[in-house]
């Protein structure tokens, strides 16, 4: 891109080309662009009624704000694309500052000017949740709205926290059923125990046997004392 063209101009080319820049030095920019034309047509659209349009007009406007915002979204999803990995980030990052203390020559940068750690995080989230960025388009769409990067986020936060819950609710489950079954098979032991178990002891018993049966007895009271 060309510093002395209209800034506006461009994203307005870009919009209606859809082609997106392939270098993230160029892509950024070109998001804060899209940044300012989005809260435009947000206020225009805002102030429809004090501006007296049409409703061709209102229509018009509401059309460019949301490919706007479209556009905003694909450029953030891009950013999120080019930029390293958190993992990849921090092996250059690292490899950077082991450079400088040596006295050499640095990597590259590992995040462009104008992208700090919150915003890398945010592109990379949507980048990484293409179904999550159309359902905000096709609402947004249906609801006479511009999508927004704030809208992609929390349908992320709650589909994640919806994903959380399921999987919470089923380990509640998993453990319910867990329990279930070693109750019963503590039942079926107690089956077992009461089937084989005369009803009465023998009458006679010599010394050393009702020693040993004395402590088995024991035993077993002390295992079930919880029930008693």
């Amino acid at each position: 891109m060309k510093g002395e063209e209209d800034p506006m101009k461009i994203f307005e080319i870009v919009k209606s080309k859809k082609l997106l820049p392939a270098k993230i030095d160029e892509l950024v920019p070109l998001s804060f662009i899209g940044q300012a034309a989005v809260g435009f047509y947000r206020q225009k659209i805002k102030l429809m009624d004090q501006l007296k349009m049409t409703e061709a007009q209102r229509k018009a406007t509401l059309a460019d704000g949301q490919d706007a915002g479209e556009m905003l979204l694909d450029i953030e999803a891009r950013i999120g694309e080019l930029l390293p990995s958190p993992e990849e980030a921090q092996k250059l990052g690292s490899r950077r500052g082991a450079d400088i203390s040596a006295g050499r020559k640095t990597t590259p940068c590992v995040r462009p000017q104008g992208v700090d750690a919150q915003r890398a995080k945010h592109s990379r989230k949507i980048h990484n949740n293409p179904d999550i960025v159309e359902k905000v388009k096709k609402q947004a769409r249906e609801n006479e709205d511009i999508p927004t990067k704030t809208a992609v986020l929390s349908e992320i936060r709650y589909e994640k926290e919806k994903k959380r819950r399921k999987e919470a609710e089923k380990n509640r489950q998993e453990i319910k059923t867990i329990i279930t079954i070693d109750q019963t098979k503590y039942l079926n032991a107690l089956d077992r125990c009461i089937s084989i178990l005369p009803q009465k002891p023998p009458k006679k018993w010599n010394e050393k046997a009702i020693k040993e049966a004395t402590t088995k007895a024991k035993i077993i009271i002390k295992r079930l004392e919880v029930f008693i």
